[in-house]
């Protein structure tokens, strides 16, 4: 993403947080992997919030000790939890202590990205069948995959399009052309997992590329 976009959802993104503080004195913010965000969250860290009063969740990760390098729990700890975030209390789909009652709902911001196979936190292609994954008016829930996926190849955790979507914002990670080109492509392909977040009525999705 080009600097002045990460500036710009950096600001939107503390604002919410900033809001719903000053409105209900708790934020929630649902993070995802990969390296797009990782400037994004750098930046983010310096925002002067109550960051003693957000929760992050992570929406996805693979299912690898928290300490792994393809964890995004060990993203999340090296570039987002710290200077001020440092204070923010964090949630890992991993902790089996984590239920889905225990996570507050609606979430302030949603944070997406967005994989060349269409994928978006960890719901992939191989998992179409699965209609618990991709209906948005299905029951939050929180999926494990049986298989190895993606790429670096592990079992996938993640919560479902359904869960996803319970937000006042859903911003989708778009941060370059060729990611443009999939954009465009999944709102008529339903072979393309984005195609169900594009396309649900639930909740408007905010475009990094287009948005800020």
């Amino acid at each position: 993403m080009k600097d002045f976009t990460v500036d710009n959802l950096s600001q939107s993104i503390a604002a919410s947080l900033s809001a719903s503080i000053n409105l209900n004195g708790y934020a929630s913010f649902v993070v995802c992997g990969g390296s797009s965000p990782l400037p994004l969250y750098d930046n983010l860290s310096n925002k002067d919030l109550d960051w003693s009063k957000v929760s992050i969740f992570l929406g996805d990760d693979r299912v690898v000790p928290s300490d792994h390098q393809d964890s995004n729990n060990y993203l999340i700890q090296l570039h987002l939890l710290k200077n001020n975030a440092s204070s923010a209390s964090f949630y890992s789909l991993n902790d089996s202590k984590i239920t889905i009652k225990d996570i507050r709902r609606p979430f302030d911001v949603v944070l997406l990205g967005l994989g060349n196979d269409g994928h978006f936190a960890s719901l992939f292609p191989a998992q179409l069948n699965n209609a618990l994954a991709f209906d948005a008016y299905t029951s939050p829930s929180i999926i494990v995959s049986d298989q190895d996926l993606g790429s670096p190849s592990h079992k996938r955790i993640s919560m479902n399009l359904s869960m996803l979507i319970d937000t006042k914002r859903c911003i989708l990670l778009v941060p370059n052309s060729d990611k443009r080109k999939i954009v465009e492509r999944a709102y008529k392909d339903n072979q393309l997992p984005l195609h169900f977040l594009l396309t649900q009525e639930r909740t408007k999705i905010e475009f990094s590329d287009l948005d800020f």
